[in-house]
């Protein structure tokens, strides 16, 4: 087993391939695990790592939980927790699959290949499952100037016909037991995919209502603020949505108004501006529950050169690194204050 570490932490311990010839009315079992080691680090930072990204965090995707602990996928995924090693792995890849293309059958003749993965993302274990509906593409050789087909071309994270799934290893009934994505060609999330495959149900994640909250807070409150102030807001919101805390939406609200409001008239500033503010996201998020725990992953400010070369990487609680861009030259410069209090990590990408 050869696993691989991309720029977003993500560990790839485990990959099988299967492919779903629906025209064929064929189904092409993996035989082996892929040797990651042999792939391009590209293939990981730019193609799973987007999947990944969008799967979390783009507005199409929805975080679920399974019906019930009995579901059919969240039992073949237990044989391999218990065993995890390729055999029992290429089991769980090829049952998934193969479950995939048997419900496919009935309402579809698309093509497609389905990689299942076993990866490890900061800190915890997933089951990625990832369908792809391979195309054609023609490429010009700068060379020659002449142009040639190439097949089975991968679509990237941003096409619009594509089902990506991140399953959690580690099955708790009472949170978010999978994230999913499924974009058919109008750009609306299908239910097929969701609750035929994973039966599974959408749920208000944790992770969306603090990114929801937060977000809301500062657009809301920096309307009536001068620039200046901005960064004031932003450390307050930052230390009220601390990751992990269990906040309630009334008292936090009223907290961020009370840490930014003006020595003059401030009681109103803060009752009249909570109450609004508060009257009106409940109107628009009328299932809101009012009790979280907050969950981030903002935690970290990234600067990355074009093509993933040079990536630097911060906690931005720090309050003694400063970069600043010069727009003309297009150069960063990084000053880190008080260095020898920090440690400092480097990873030399793979050629």
């Amino acid at each position: 087993m050869n696993e691989v570490e991309t720029t977003l932490s993500i560990q790839m311990k485990r990959m099988a391939v299967t492919l779903l010839d629906m025209q064929q009315s064929r189904f092409v079992s993996a035989s082996e695990t892929m040797d990651l080691s042999a792939l391009q680090s590209e293939v990981y930072n730019q193609f799973f790592e987007s999947y990944i990204d969008a799967t979390l965090n783009s507005p199409k995707s929805v975080a679920c939980k399974f019906l019930d602990r009995d579901n059919d996928i969240v039992t073949k995924m237990n044989r391999y927790v218990e065993y995890p090693d390729d055999t029992h792995f290429l089991s769980l890849a090829n049952d998934l699959s193969n479950k995939l293309y048997q419900i496919m059958q009935t309402v579809s003749n698309s093509n497609g290949s389905v990689f299942v993965a076993h990866i490890e993302l900061i800190g915890e274990d997933y089951i990625l499952l990832l369908k792809l509906d391979p195309k054609d593409a023609v490429q010009i050789d700068l060379e020659t100037l002449h142009l040639k087909t190439i097949e089975n071309i991968l679509p990237d994270a941003s096409s619009r016909v594509q089902k990506c799934a991140l399953i959690r290893m580690n099955y708790d009934p009472l949170e978010e037991n999978v994230y999913v994505l499924d974009k058919q060609s109008d750009g609306e999330p299908a239910k097929f995919f969701m609750e035929t495959f994973l039966q599974a149900t959408p749920i208000a994640s944790d992770k969306k209502k603090t990114k929801m909250l937060m977000k809301e807070l500062y657009e809301k409150i920096a309307e009536s603020l001068n620039e200046e102030q901005t960064p004031h807001l932003q450390r307050a919101i930052d230390e009220e949505f601390e990751h992990g805390k269990y906040v309630e939406l009334d008292a936090s609200v009223h907290n961020i108004y009370e840490a930014i409001a003006p020595p003059e008239n401030r009681e109103d500033f803060v009752e009249q501006g909570a109450k609004l503010f508060i009257n009106e996201f409940t109107d628009r998020n009328p299932d809101f529950t009012p009790t979280f725990e907050v969950k981030r992953d903002d935690l970290h400010v990234v600067y990355k050169s074009a093509e993933g070369e040079i990536l630097f990487r911060y906690d931005k609680g720090l309050d003694n690194i400063d970069v600043k861009h010069d727009q003309v030259s297009g150069t960063y410069t990084i000053t880190v204050r008080d260095a020898d209090t920090l440690g400092f990590t480097l990873h030399k990408k793979p050629l």
